[in-house]
């Protein structure tokens, strides 16, 4: 049975059914998505791997939806979307669903999320012509952003509420939703490639989607942000301690994990983007961006019409050569003359 699959069991141990391994991607804005977006593309193959880009991300699925997209799309092992919430359709009748979410410091998430908007050209954002102050007050105090944009609880609990615990502890309590904090990322692919071999063979990373940085954010601005945001430090918690747990239940001893992490991280020193595997050890890694060129396929010449052949043509004309005809009847005969 593939590790994508799951068998449920009748009464007399039975094999009733057999479900797909569903996987989805609960995208929480700015908490390293975009990099565990490339690993699920190389991971599932782009065959088995969507990932679904919207315009409305404060508009998310309910359960039903999810439950629809499950269902008429049974070639699907993975997706990814910033629409998902961990409100999700556990006892879904065609696949096993399996989640994994990201959260991040409020505040680091809050700073990295003014410096994507201000270098992101493609859609004008008051980020562009505010300072971070200005922006802070505007989102913070003046209320011009979305609850689900600033609050990574509401986003994870479907908008229930910027507190509200419950949706996201039940989604942990299923044992096929992983919650981690962005800040132990390679922990927590350890873990999942130790849990799941066969679906996650190779999570090492080069970060992607980096925000630049063109300004000084100064503690004082920090604490003002911490002060609006307090109420997402509970699921950061949440996040790190469910990490703390899967590691004990994932590795048997503490050597064991350091090995694994230790063997981690040189794969990732020697991974150069994340569609290309590691180079060799001891071989140079290429800078980060350095796209390795292959020589063009040669297209087969196409054949042009023969010219007429010219029997008369000097450079045509052969030799004539002997042949039975030619050759003396009785050699011996022709000798003796």
């Amino acid at each position: 049975m593939s590790s994508a699959e799951s068998t449920h069991l009748d009464g007399d141990n039975n094999c009733a059914e057999i479900l797909r391994q569903c996987w989805l991607h609960v995208h929480v804005p700015k908490a390293g998505g975009s990099t565990l977006r490339q690993l699920m593309n190389r991971n599932f193959g782009k065959e088995k791997y969507y990932n679904s880009r919207s315009l409305l991300e404060t508009k998310q699925y309910t359960q039903k939806d999810v439950s629809e997209i499950v269902r008429c799309h049974p070639h699907l092992d993975c997706l990814s979307d910033h629409k998902f919430s961990l409100d999700l359709p556990w006892e879904h009748q065609d696949a096993q669903i399996y989640a994994l979410s990201y959260v991040r410091d409020p505040v680091e998430r809050f700073v990295s999320r003014y410096f994507f908007h201000r270098h992101f050209e493609e859609v004008s954002c008051v980020a562009q012509r505010m300072s971070f102050s200005e922006f802070a007050k505007a989102e913070l105090i003046q209320g011009e952003a979305h609850p689900q944009t600033n609050s990574q609880t509401y986003f994870l609990n479907g908008g229930r509420s910027n507190d509200d615990l419950a949706i996201i502890q039940q989604a942990l309590d299923t044992g096929r939703a992983f919650l981690f904090p962005i800040e132990r990322f390679d922990e927590s692919c350890i873990c999942i490639e130790r849990m799941f071999p066969n679906v996650f063979s190779d999570l090492s990373y080069v970060r992607a989607n980096v925000s630049k940085r063109d300004a000084e954010i100064t503690p004082d601005e920090k604490e003002m942000v911490r002060t609006y945001l307090k109420a997402d430090y509970p699921v950061f918690e949440l996040a790190h301690q469910f990490l703390d747990r899967t590691l004990e239940s994932a590795f048997k001893s503490q050597d064991d994990r350091q090995h694994a992490l230790h063997v981690f991280k040189d794969r990732c020193a020697r991974r150069f983007h994340n569609f290309y595997p590691p180079v060799a050890p001891g071989e140079p890694v290429p800078p980060v961006g350095y796209e390795p060129t292959f020589p063009k396929p040669t297209k087969p010449t196409t054949p042009t019409t023969p010219a007429q052949h010219d029997p008369n043509s000097v450079a045509t004309q052969v030799e004539p050569q002997a042949t039975v005809e030619t050759l003396p009847q009785d050699p011996v005969q022709d000798k003796e003359s």
